[in-house]
């Protein structure tokens, strides 16, 4: 009879422990169908509930020991209940010029996906200071200070909303820099408001946006082969390039300007961060090659299932 029940106490263990197994494997492929719920970079999300994580992002400003903050307000939770506020002074990202960062370090492929509105500082319309934007950046990390730094260092992607090169006109600008020489592009938004997302997928990087009204979109695709493997990874706002260009790059980067014409208010209703989840059939593919893989493809795993 012991005999017995230890053969029967085995058999249901036995069937317990395949369970269990088999219930590990479904989470795995649902958590790569899904978008890895348990990826190793959620922990980097913010919903901006909570003013306390704000110590959590790091300051471009502090890393590079410039003691210049040029952002005028600053908040989480404050200002709007759910949404990180920035309001600039004048300053900008082109060429040498450094603006704002609020980041993480990213190591390897990433994910990261925001919600952004942008208004003027006395209302809802567009900023009415050139280049007055807000959106997703990416750089390369440099250990530089003012006292080290040197012309042609700045590496980076951006895609913001805001007003660029038509004040009063919502609109978006993309930029890529290489060697602090910039190449932009800018089109028309008509929104105050969007979702915006950047995607690396090795040296591959993919831009994409939403507005209210439309569905997700890629916008520009780059390929950054002298990009580092961790990267800074964040939030930008510039305003009122007129007034901050008319400093030298040395000038601007470490002082604030209290006497622009700065005309932004942004706010950030969510950072999510993820791994991408790229399909098998994609492996050894170009991402920044519409002709190895479409926008069709792209969206297949970004926009919507990536956000």
């Amino acid at each position: 009879m012991f005999h017995f029940h230890v053969l029967q106490f085995r058999a249901c263990l036995f069937f317990y422990v395949s369970l269990a197994v088999s219930l590990l494997m479904i989470a795995d492929v649902t958590a790569q169908q899904t978008g890895n719920p348990r990826d190793d970079l959620k922990g980097l999300s913010d919903d901006f509930d909570d003013g306390s994580t704000l110590k959590q992002w790091s300051r471009i400003y502090q890393t590079e020991q410039s003691h210049a903050d040029q952002l005028e307000k600053f908040d989480i939770a404050k200002t709007k209940p759910g949404w990180m506020v920035m309001v600039p002074y004048s300053s900008t990202w082109y060429m040498d010029y450094r603006g704002v960062l609020v980041y993480k370090e990213v190591k390897g492929d990433f994910v990261v996906t925001s919600s952004i509105r942008v208004a003027r500082r006395d209302g809802d319309g567009a900023p009415r200071s050139n280049y007055s934007l807000a959106g997703l950046m990416i750089r390369t990390p440099r250990a530089v200070t003012p006292q080290t730094w040197k012309p042609g260092g700045e590496n980076y992607i951006f895609l913001s909303l805001g007003a660029a090169n038509r004040p009063g006109s919502f609109q978006f600008e993309v930029k890529t820099t290489v060697n602090s020489r910039s190449t932009l592009a800018v089109t028309d938004a008509g929104t105050p408001a969007a979702m915006i997302q950047i995607a690396r997928i090795g040296n591959d990087f993919i831009l994409l946006k939403k507005t209210p009204e439309g569905t997700w979109n890629i916008h520009q695709r780059y390929r950054r082969t002298d990009m580092p493997e961790q990267l800074q990874v964040g939030l930008t706002v510039y305003t009122d390039y007129s007034t901050a260009s008319r400093l030298k790059p040395p000038q601007q980067n470490n002082q604030v300007i209290r006497n622009g014409r700065p005309d932004l208010v942004a706010g950030f209703d969510y950072v999510h961060f993820q791994r991408p989840v790229v399909p098998a059939s994609f492996k050894g593919k170009s991402f920044s090659n519409q002709a190895e893989v479409s926008d069709t493809q792209l969206l297949e795993f970004l926009g919507k299932h990536a956000q």
